[in-house]
C-alpha cells in the first residue's frame, strides 16, 4: 500500500515536471518567433523615419494569431526607444510578452 502511494506521488511529480518542461519549450519557441518578427520589422523600418506614435500589427506565433503593439518614443533627438507588447487575439486577450 505504501509502495503504491509512493509510486503514485512519483508519477504525479514526473508529470508535473514534464508539463513545466513542455511549457518552457513552448515559451522559448514563441520568444524565438517574436525575435524574428521584431528583427524583420526593425530592418524594414531602418530606411524610414520612425515617428513617435503607436503601431499595431497582426502576426502569427506558432500557428496562433496574435497582435503586436509598438510604441515609438523619442527620448532625445538622437535616441528612439521601441516598446512592444504581444497579446493573443482571443476574446479575452492574454499578454504573451512585453
Amino acid at each position: 500500500m505504501l509502495a503504491n502511494t509512493m509510486l503514485l506521488i512519483l508519477v504525479a511529480g514526473f508529470a508535473k515536471i514534464t508539463e513545466q518542461t513542455f511549457e518552457q519549450i513552448q515559451l522559448k519557441t514563441l520568444k524565438n518567433e517574436l525575435a524574428s518578427h521584431l528583427g524583420k520589422w526593425i530592418l524594414a523600418k531602418l530606411n524610414n523615419t520612425l515617428n513617435a506614435v503607436n503601431y499595431q500589427e497582426n502576426i502569427s506565433l506558432s500557428g496562433k494569431n496574435a497582435e503586436l503593439y509598438w510604441l515609438v518614443k523619442q527620448v532625445n533627438p538622437n535616441l528612439i526607444t521601441l516598446l512592444f507588447q504581444v497579446k493573443t487575439s482571443d476574446t479575452v486577450p492574454k499578454v504573451l510578452t512585453q
